[in-house]
């Protein structure tokens, strides 16, 4: 008995052991058992955002970076509206190009965050009469590539926005550029039409006569193609004389955008609203902080 006095010593402590995790014993073993289809992650339902950046679609740019933590929304009062400059949503040699993958974690992070897209016409309504509500964004992109319809379009559409395309009537059809049929099929699903002059010419030195002609004939062009008033008006890269709001104005817009950075607010001259250049480096982090919460 006095040798068997080590194992059954042993055998007491064991017994200890297992009595005091009996618990934990049982839940490794039988954890499978446990993980049901009610348990399973599911895909999110139409109408919901999923927090799962969603692949590109077929033909589409594949630089989709991964998901960033979305930083936790601040309060916001609803008191100013920010307005986003895009030109083109792929990859590109410089700024002007936002890659797809992070234009989609934008998006993404608007959606989740509350956010709703109004065309730059409707917040120039909302800002007119002070009434703006909470989360109000407008998307704006310049020039008219076709990379909106290729690439940013299908991503608004996922999360419910809607934009403005400035569109220069002389580059529509050119390569790279929309054609008048891709503008038609945008402007009948809801994408607001905006007028960018004819040429992309510098306002700011060219003659007043010149001006008229970009400005005036620019807006004719697209309300006889697109069968709608043209109402909001881009200044090519933001330069303009001290007559050309005046002209813009009397041609029977409501708004021109510049590239002057800020929110735009109802104290805002409406044919100088301030912008949010959205350029291709930005972090999300970077791009939460330039927007009001």
């Amino acid at each position: 008995m006095k040798r068997l006095s080590p194992y059954l010593f042993a055998l007491v402590i064991i017994t200890a052991l297992v009595l005091f995790f009996q618990d934990s014993i049982m839940t490794f073993i039988n954890y499978p058992a446990t993980v049901t289809a009610d348990s399973v992650a599911r895909p999110a339902a139409a109408g919901q955002i999923s927090d799962t950046p969603a692949a590109s679609s077929p033909g589409h740019s594949s630089d989709v970076t991964p998901a960033q933590p979305i930083p936790a929304p601040e309060k916001y009062t609803g008191t100013a509206i920010p307005i986003l400059m895009y030109h083109e949503v792929t990859s590109g040699p410089n700024s002007l190009y936002v890659p797809v993958g992070k234009f989609r974690e934008q998006m993404r992070y608007l959606a989740v965050s509350g956010y709703r897209a109004v065309t730059m016409t409707q917040a120039e309504e909302m800002l007119r009469n002070k009434k703006m509500p909470a989360k109000t964004i407008v998307l704006t992109f310049d020039d008219g590539y076709t990379s909106f319809i290729t690439e940013a379009w299908p991503i608004m559409q996922e999360y419910g926005f809607t934009g403005t395309v400035y569109a220069c009537t002389s580059f529509i059809g050119r390569p790279n550029y929309l054609t008048m049929e891709q503008i038609k099929t945008l402007q009948a699903d809801g994408v607001e039409i905006g007028s960018h002059t004819r040429n992309h010419i510098d306002l700011k030195t060219a003659s007043y006569k010149q001006q008229v002609d970009e400005i005036v004939v620019s807006k004719q062009i697209l309300e006889e193609n697109l069968g709608v008033p043209c109402l909001s008006f881009c200044y090519p890269t933001g330069t303009y004389s001290d007559i050309t709001p005046t002209i813009v104005k009397d041609a029977g817009y409501t708004s021109a955008v510049t590239v002057a950075y800020g929110h735009a607010v109802p104290a805002s001259n409406p044919y100088l609203t301030p912008r949010v250049r959205v350029p291709g480096w930005i972090t999300l982090d970077k791009f939460a902080q330039s927007i009001p919460k």
